[in-house]
């Protein structure tokens, strides 16, 4: 079974533990016979296959588990290490017993990690009629209720990460106006000569307004609240429009950010104040008395 191989391929042969040498000998003998001296046939282990470290796109053609008996499954690892080495448009030949038992997949498994490996033109699965040998070997390793099929796949005919420029032809914008009849587009525009047309209808703004709006409110209407309480201080009403309130907030500000002496003696002289006492180089005075510097300590010595 040599499905596509021609001369001067470069095929790639992967086995399975359980295949005689004698069996793998005549399969290479074949694939070199139909290759010739031009082509190469190389062999690999399933389980060495990744660590032969092949170079990349350098096979025509794989052949994976055609050595019987073959118990080959075909994990998504070795499928996608199969892509990587297989040339674009490279084939892939794979023979895989399936089943319900004994770690077997059934068929829409194999062919769901084929597309998840990056293969296309995925074949259908036909079933490969089994000598009584190769039958009693495989169920003596998988159970009963298998069958062995063979799939063919592609890879596609460009390498992962390679990239193509594309020839885009954008057309260019006309500028060309939005209606397609200028008379339809001139209806929405209206000029200076529009404006003082005899047709057109302007609304006169004095006639927006009544008799009762041209009034004079009574100024007594104006008037707040606002004033002094029973203890004669300012009291602002609840919603206050002639600024009382704002000039009574204003004022509990100020009492708020007046200086006061941390230490009491601030009143009695620079002798007896701190180094940080907002009162240095100012007379003493009594405590509460506002400070007030005459005229003659506003001028300098010199």
């Amino acid at each position: 079974m040599l499905p596509g191989v021609k001369e001067g391929d470069r095929v790639l042969l992967i086995w399975s533990g359980i295949a005689p040498p004698e069996k793998l000998e005549e399969r290479v003998h074949q694939l070199n016979s139909v290759v010739g001296p031009m082509g190469k046939v190389a062999v690999e282990h399933e389980e060495r296959l990744k660590l032969s470290s092949h170079p990349q796109a350098s096979f025509d053609t794989v052949l994976s588990g055609t050595v019987w008996p073959s118990a080959l499954i075909h994990g998504l690892d070795l499928l996608e290490e199969v892509g990587r080495i297989l040339k674009p448009n490279g084939k892939l030949f794979l023979l895989e017993p399936t089943g319900s038992t004994g770690g077997l997949r059934p068929l829409e498994k194999v062919v769901s990690s084929l597309k998840l490996a990056g293969f296309i033109s995925i074949s259908e699965g036909k079933q490969v009629n089994l000598t009584v040998d190769q039958t009693s070997e495989l169920e003596q390793r998988f159970g009963d209720a298998l069958t062995v099929i063979e799939l063919v796949a592609f890879k596609p005919n460009f390498e992962v990460g390679s990239s193509s420029q594309l020839s885009l032809s954008i057309p260019v914008k006309s500028a060309k106006p939005k209606f397609k009849d200028e008379n339809v587009a001139k209806i929405w525009t209206l000029s200076a000569q529009d404006i003082d047309d005899e047709e057109t209808d302007i609304v006169d703004s004095d006639t927006l307004l009544d008799d009762k709006d041209l009034q004079k409110p009574d100024p007594a209407s104006l008037k707040s609240d606002c004033g002094t309480n029973k203890a004669g201080k300012k009291k602002a009403c609840k919603n206050c429009t002639c600024g009382l309130a704002e000039e009574i907030d204003q004022e509990k500000a100020s009492a708020k950010t007046t200086v006061t002496s941390s230490c009491g003696s601030c009143y009695l002289g620079d002798a007896f104040r701190c180094a940080s006492c907002p009162y240095l180089g100012m007379p003493a005075f009594k405590p509460g008395e506002k400070v007030a510097l005459t005229s003659r300590q506003l001028k300098g010595d010199l």
